[in-house]
């Protein structure tokens, strides 16, 4: 069994983004200095935990050594809920659920629905500062396991879709992730689905079917060889998958981020050939002039487990409201 990882946020913010077009221009690479990044999420039943660490150069080597030097660990972290103006301090330690290993974590309270929090890490004689909301759920009409493009029925491949109903409001912005658990690998970390996030502007207040497409993240890997690589970076579902499917609304600044970043994260785009600048919801409070990187962001979730057994999907547990 090999354990894999792969940062969500940070692989594709932690470096200087560039931009080209398609004529011939002379790229001057910027000086570099060590740059926050920010990785930071609050959800329903869950604490908090926020991923620290320091931007690379562009063209810097990317192995899970190196990578490990870049964790913050000397910031103070702090989460406030608004509501009840409780506030606690986040302690860095080992986080199975954090891409590189280590987090800081709150131990005081969990995340609420339909209540705002207040992020603020002091590092570097620097403050940052950001607020998000965790909203309402929802519930998904059906969740079900469809043949492939092109075939007639489930074989030993399928694809895994949904239907749900949206409920008018104005601006919903969703997000699906998903794990998988197989015989040939198991994801430690949520991987995101493709786009890495949307809204409801096609379909308003009407029912739709969504196909849930398991995205391609970048990935630690520990004796993996090529063979077990392209097995494990596919995008649908294979006889025997327990499949594990957490979805959630998002408030409007951390759509926007990861609406920003779908390209990246989703298909682990070459950053020279993308014109969008990511936007970050994080601001510096101390240096308005600060370039600010990643996000703090809140989730309404829900999950269901699903086993791919034969052409039939098995629900493997109830619907629940946490990590």
């Amino acid at each position: 069994m090999h354990r894999l990882k792969y940062p969500l946020s940070f692989l594709f913010v932690a470096f200087y983004l560039f931009f080209s077009c398609q004529t011939e221009i002379e790229v001057s690479v910027p000086e570099y200095y060590n740059k926050m990044v920010v990785e930071g999420y609050i959800e329903n039943g869950a604490y908090p935990m926020v991923s620290l660490y320091k931007s690379a150069p562009y063209f810097s080597t990317m192995d899970f050594n190196n990578l490990i030097n870049l964790v913050i660990t000397d910031a103070k972290v702090y989460v406030e809920n608004l509501s009840s103006k409780k506030k606690q301090q986040l302690i860095l330690m080992p986080a199975p659920d954090a891409p590189l290993l280590f987090a800081y974590v709150g131990m005081e309270f969990k995340g609420e629905l339909n209540t705002s929090y207040e992020l603020r890490i002091e590092w570097n004689n620097k403050v940052y500062t950001s607020k998000t909301t965790i909203l309402d759920t929802f519930d998904l009409d059906t969740v079900y396991f469809a043949p492939t493009f092109g075939q007639t029925k489930i074989d030993t491949v399928a694809n895994l879709r949904i239907a749900m109903t949206d409920d008018g409001s104005p601006a919903n912005y969703y997000q699906f992730k998903v794990k998988i658990h197989c015989k040939h690998f198991r994801d430690d970390l949520w991987v995101h689905t493709i786009p890495a996030a949307f809204d409801n502007s096609p379909f308003r207040g009407i029912q739709f079917n969504y196909e849930i497409v398991r995205g391609t993240p970048s990935i630690f890997k520990e004796e993996m060889t090529e063979q077990e690589r392209r097995r494990y970076m596919r995008g649908n579902y294979r006889l025997g998958d327990t499949v594990y499917l957490k979805y959630a609304r998002l408030d409007e600044s951390s759509f926007t981020f990861w609406q920003s970043a779908n390209s990246e994260i989703t298909f682990g785009q070459n950053p020279f050939m993308s014109p969008v600048p990511i936007i970050s919801n994080i601001k510096c409070e101390t240096d308005p002039n600060e370039k600010c990187l990643g996000v703090w962001c809140g989730s309404a979730v829900k999950q269901q487990v699903l086993l791919f057994d034969s052409a039939t999907t098995k629900p493997a547990g109830a619907t629940f409201g946490f990590r």
